[in-house]
């Protein structure tokens, strides 16, 4: 009898698009919970089954062959519409079990995270939810490269084909001063006082330069930080001010205390957030977790915020 070609697997497809994205058979094998080895073996199975050479692989360079490339996009395509079956399965309550990987922001951290997973867990309980926090640029990256399902991030992707895209919040840009600044700080007063800066390779510090050059309005250089938290208690011990948003302000435990919030010096601007998925990847899931983020922030943060900020008007408010 003659010897038959090793079976396809929807593993090996999965496998060789982790391969692929990370650029790394080690990294991909992280990215799995699985041995180095282990990935070589389902490459190795892969390209018998398929009877064709897929990744040449040296010390010095990783491309993809002509068949690579080739069948690079439908596996692709193969891994989205497992992932959309199983969605519509647990949409319709029959139970298969199921993870999705979710990378959210700070600003929503220690607000808005546990009580939309809790409502999530309640409307879908065979789904294993698993939550990372970084930046929106960070997030994208891991979109893209499939480290996670869904991003709640900045809405800097554009029209992305794709990319789904289910818009949540519009968040406004404020000024934060140090409270020993009073509770109107001038013109004159902000530029005789420190001013403290998001890093430079984060999106919302590269928005705020933006409008600050557009408005003639350039601080001298100084602290520049990559979390909200460490921004206020630094505007705060120093007696300056910063650019932030409402929701970076709502969602900073203590910010409260650190620092206080006023209409911007400059022409208004803002940012939106969003809910990312890869198109068709999840079926109706993330229409549905779209929704019921937007019932959080609206119970946990917009309903008092006109009180706090009242400033803020219809700025502040949830997206459909």
């Amino acid at each position: 009898m003659e010897n038959q070609p090793p079976p396809f697997t929807f593993r090996a497809a999965q496998t060789f698009v982790a391969v692929v994205e990370a650029q790394s058979v080690t990294k991909a094998a992280h990215r799995l919970g699985v041995s180095p080895s282990s990935v070589s073996q389902q490459l190795s199975g892969l390209e018998a089954a398929l009877g064709a050479k897929l990744i040449e692989r040296t010390a010095r360079q990783f491309r993809l062959t002509t068949a690579g490339v080739l069948f690079l996009e439908p596996a692709k395509q193969l891994l989205d519409d497992v992932s959309a079956a199983k969605a519509r399965l647990v949409t319709a309550d029959q139970t298969p079990p199921m993870s999705v990987r979710i990378a959210s922001i700070e600003e929503l951290d220690a607000t808005v995270i546990a009580p939309w997973l809790l409502k999530l867990t309640g409307t879908y309980p065979n789904i294993a939810f698993a939550l990372s926090s970084g930046a929106s640029h960070e997030n994208h990256e891991a979109l893209s490269t499939r480290a996670v399902d869904l991003m709640l991030a900045v809405d800097t992707v554009g029209q992305a084909d794709w990319v789904e895209l289910h818009p949540v919040l519009r968040d406004p840009f404020i000024l934060v001063s140090a409270p020993r600044m009073g509770d109107a700080p001038d013109m004159a007063t902000l530029r005789g006082a420190p001013f403290v800066r998001y890093a430079s390779d984060l999106q919302i510090g590269r928005q705020i330069e933006a409008q600050l050059r557009r408005s003639g309005l350039q601080p001298a250089r100084g602290f520049e930080f990559s979390t909200n938290q460490a921004l206020f208690a630094m505007t705060a011990e120093l007696g300056g001010w910063a650019i932030t948003t409402a929701l970076a302000f709502f969602g900073t435990p203590l910010a409260g205390d650190l620092v206080r919030a006023h209409p911007l010096p400059v022409a208004a601007f803002s940012r939106r957030l969003a809910l990312h998925s890869r198109a068709g990847a999840l079926g109706d899931l993330p229409r549905q977790m779209a929704h019921d983020i937007r019932t959080c922030l609206e119970d946990r943060i917009l309903k008092t915020s006109a009180d706090r900020l009242p400033f803020l008007g219809d700025g502040f408010q949830i997206l459909h």
